[in-house]
């Protein structure tokens, strides 16, 4: 880590106290006052690494959202047979450590910070690209595909933030996913 570790901790800090406020406030109740006294930090302290709390939410997002495509990419890179649930599973088992903030933050739909649509956006284009290594020759669109998996996908993880993890939602969701993936291997729907 290049950063001094007090900055480091008054970032934290800062975002710990977003996630609190926002679990007991819309964000646009939300104040630099509230987050600063909810922080134990000054306003000048606040101003010297955030330029106002749009810019605060927006870094965190971004950050949950790049650890979120590292992790999503990484599985992909590792998949075996179409198995795209045990990725799904994983990527979970990992955002389950975050839950109270990744949980608090799928709630925010700000127009410059929306995990969900980062989400939603990361499955899309990851599981497009996959789509389009596998050199299928489906008359399905690729896109309605990726599709199809980026919404199971965000369903699934919602329901393992909000209920837990159940290894029957993991098992519907490999055999949904696998009839997915199967139709690039299957002439069914071919012209």
């Amino acid at each position: 880590m290049n950063e001094d570790i007090r900055i480091y901790k008054t970032k934290i800090a800062i975002e710990r106290a977003l996630i609190e406020l926002l679990q007991q406030h819309d964000f646009k109740d939300i104040t630099i006052k509230k987050i600063c006294d909810q922080a134990l930090i000054g306003r000048s302290t606040f101003y010297s690494h955030y330029l106002d709390k749009y810019d605060l939410l927006e870094k965190v997002v971004k950050q949950y959202a790049s650890d979120f495509k590292v992790e999503i990419e990484q599985r992909f890179d590792s998949m075996e047979d179409g198995k795209v649930a045990n990725a799904i599973e994983l990527v979970t088992d990992n955002m389950i450590k975050n839950k109270r903030e990744i949980s608090t933050l799928l709630t925010v739909h700000e127009i410059s910070a929306d995990l969900r649509k980062e989400f939603e956006q990361i499955l899309f284009r990851t599981c497009l690209d996959y789509l389009k290594q596998q050199n299928s020759s489906t008359s399905i669109a690729l896109e309605y595909l990726a599709e199809l998996y980026a919404a199971n996908s965000m369903t699934s993880i919602q329901w393992v933030l909000k209920n837990g993890k159940d290894t029957n939602i993991i098992l519907l969701l490999d055999q949904m996913q696998e009839y997915i993936f199967n139709q690039l291997k299957s002439d069914l729907y071919t012209s």
